[in-house]
């Protein structure tokens, strides 16, 4: 038996997407080179940032409204992209990982690619997780994210299932999965009650036992960046949360080994 149809869904159904790939973007990205460059290039201290610009604001949260999973970002990008080579490595991210690419560009040579969304937490990511990851072919896949959680209302109750999930879906696929450590933070500048630091300690701990017991890549770039407080050392983030340029080039090494690591891997598996 058919289904009655709404009211008023009669007139508006020809419009609607029907699909990821009909769906109505905003222009990207919607983080500007302005407001990305106050992340990125290095501050001698760590300093309060300016707030985003009025216009900012309201194209962020124009493409909250229409994209709330992030698919629009780097859609464009997907849809011109080559055949992938057996190479193919994917970062998956938040805005800590968006803001690696224009830090570090020469990392993302090649068939490298980027696919960090500033703001975002794991559910987001997990949304995206086909169009971003699974469709694109890739060998290797490094998630990293769980910060955002932490500053969500839900917190950390769903970031270990959506990881999980990722990890499910990747192996599936047969991508080899890096899990990167949450980056330290021991204060939100806009939640000045918070302390974020605990809680990144015990997701980490987590990920890196969940990563031994499953046969996953764990990079700690925790470890690399920590100040001996919880935080990020003063000079490698220039808002205590976000890792700067130099940050990233502290980043860098420890991803590229645990690239070299996966693929290496690869290598080894039976034919």
């Amino acid at each position: 038996m058919a289904l009655p149809v709404p009211a008023g869904a009669r007139e508006t159904a020809g419009t609607q997407p029907r699909s990821l790939a009909d769906m109505p973007c905003p222009p990207m990205p919607v983080v500007s080179p302005e407001r990305m460059t106050l992340i990125v290039e290095p501050k001698p201290h760590i300093t309060a940032t300016p707030p985003a610009s009025a216009t900012d604001r309201a194209n962020y949260m124009n493409w909250a409204t229409v994209d709330p999973e992030g698919v629009c970002r780097y859609r464009e990008e997907n849809r011109a992209l080559p055949p992938a080579t057996d190479r193919r490595v994917i970062f998956l991210g938040d805005s800590i990982t968006e803001a690696w690419k224009p830090s570090v560009p020469a990392l993302f040579a090649g068939d490298v690619l980027d696919r960090g969304v500033s703001g975002e937490t794991t559910t987001q990511m997990l949304a995206r997780f086909r169009t971003d990851v699974i469709d694109l072919h890739p060998a290797v896949v490094h998630i990293m994210g769980g910060i955002n959680d932490i500053h969500s209302p839900p917190g950390t109750a769903l970031t270990r299932s959506n990881i999980e999930s990722m990890v499910d879906l990747a192996r599936a696929h047969g991508i080899t999965v890096i899990l990167g450590s949450v980056t330290p933070s021991s204060f939100f500048q806009g939640s000045p009650d918070m302390a974020p630091g605990p809680h990144i300690v015990w997701l980490n701990r987590w990920l890196r036992d969940y990563a031994a017991k499953n046969g996953l890549i764990y990079v700690d770039y925790h470890a690399a960046l920590l100040d001996g407080k919880l935080g990020i050392r003063d000079g490698l983030s220039n808002d205590g949360l976000h890792p700067n340029r130099l940050g990233f080039e502290v980043m860098t090494p420890l991803a590229r080994a645990a690239i070299a690591r996966a693929l290496g891997r690869r290598k080894e598996r039976p034919s």
